[in-house]
């Protein structure tokens, strides 16, 4: 019954560089007893910021609403969100110029493994209202040079039931598993927003709404959006691109299956889509999935496209009257010029894109994703020709 207390002290200079001193500062001691070892794990911050963080651990839940006043960040430090952090109850407002990190990592639970850095909405919302000049970064906190393009380094933002004005403007959204999750009736509007390196899905709606404009999808190991289980959706002047992966630029379903093989109870809703002025393209053939449970009590898919840039084969096979939803779209047969240079993901238009001014003029929308004003006979997608005469 012998104890034995280790005191451990740590200096950390704040001020040096992230390569000597990141946001999270890990450590462990080892104590080894005939054929047992035991690890303790040390950890501490290590820079001048705002950390976010539950009362124990990374797995801890920290919720940072206080009652049902909104929360304001402004600060010019950045954020750090250590594991979970939830908004539950209140409003999270992120001025512009705010960035926003979140340390992930593997937890090991007695069943799965998973990774605790995420955000998580319900009852109340995340507003994050970027500027041009001053825009939102939403990320995980390894900063360094080889870490700026790897997916999968936290776990995302998850919007859950009773979650209905979030609000995502001029944001940056990158290297999680997943963009942005919106669940159980939930809303959320996106507009000049950038969603990227996600090691899954870059935007997923399940039985919620949304709204995005000026956006781009892009480096998503799975499905860029995926729409299932029904819901409200309209996506303007968007680029959603897949490109070196087998999944879909876009899915949609109206169905949800309660059990891995999809054997047991199937349940339905009515899914609405309308995509106008957009550029859903990628490597792949087909890159428009659109799975509908009929059943007998049917809920349909009704979608429709404008002036909208896909890539479709044998996709009409399944949907031959595909094209009578698809108000002067343009089938994309991947050789066409399209974009500057899809291998530095530059998604801007090519000077002879075969896109350029071939949407609509929409009520509202008067510039593209870089602040370029939309002419009278507006380009696809998210960005307005900068060779554009």
């Amino acid at each position: 019954n012998d104890s034995l207390y280790v005191f451990v002290e740590v200096f950390i200079d704040p001020d040096l560089p992230l390569s000597k001193s990141p946001f999270v500062v890990k450590d462990q001691v080892v104590i080894t007893g005939g054929n047992d070892q035991d690890i303790v794990q040390l950890e501490s911050f290590g820079q001048n910021a705002n950390y976010v963080f539950g009362k124990r651990d990374i797995t801890t839940i920290a919720n940072i609403c206080n009652g049902t006043n909104p929360i304001t960040w402004n600060d010019p430090k950045p954020y750090v969100i250590y594991g979970i952090m939830a908004i539950i109850g209140c409003d999270l407002i992120i001025e512009a110029g705010t960035n926003v990190y979140v340390h992930g990592g593997i937890v090991i639970g007695d069943s799965l493994s998973y990774n605790p850095g995420r955000i998580f909405v319900k009852n109340g919302s995340i507003q994050a209202n970027g500027t041009l000049e001053n825009p939102i970064t939403i990320q995980g906190d390894r900063l360094e040079p080889e870490f700026a393009d790897v997916p999968g380094q936290w776990f995302g933002i998850q919007l859950d039931s009773a979650s209905i004005n979030n609000q995502f403007s001029y944001t940056t959204i990158k290297n999680g598993i997943y963009g942005i999750l919106a669940d159980s009736s939930s809303h959320v509007e996106i507009d000049h927003s950038q969603l990227l390196n996600s090691s899954s899905l870059g935007l997923f709606g399940s039985h919620s709404s949304a709204e995005v404009s000026n956006s781009l999808i892009y480096s998503a190991g799975s499905y860029g959006v995926y729409w299932r289980y029904g819901g409200n959706y309209n996506m303007n002047f968007s680029t959603v691109v897949s490109y070196g992966i087998q999944a879909e630029a876009l899915r949609m379903e109206n169905y949800l299956c309660t059990d891995q093989l999809c054997l047991g109870e199937i349940r339905t809703n009515p899914l609405m889509a309308t995509i106008s002025n957009s550029i859903l393209v990628g490597s792949s053939r087909d890159e428009i999935l659109i799975d509908e449970f009929e059943g007998s009590d049917p809920f349909t898919v009704n979608y429709t496209f404008n002036n909208t840039m896909i890539r479709i084969d044998e996709f009409l096979e399944s949907r031959p009257d595909f094209f009578d939803n698809c108000n002067d779209c343009i089938n994309f047969n991947g050789t066409d010029a399209l974009f500057v240079d899809v291998n530095d993901n530059n998604f801007e238009l090519d000077s002879l894109s075969i896109a350029e001014r071939k949407s609509i003029p929409i009520n509202g929308v008067t510039d593209d994703l870089l602040g370029r004003m939309r002419s009278s006979a507006p380009d696809m997608g998210c960005y307005e020709s900068q060779f554009k005469m």
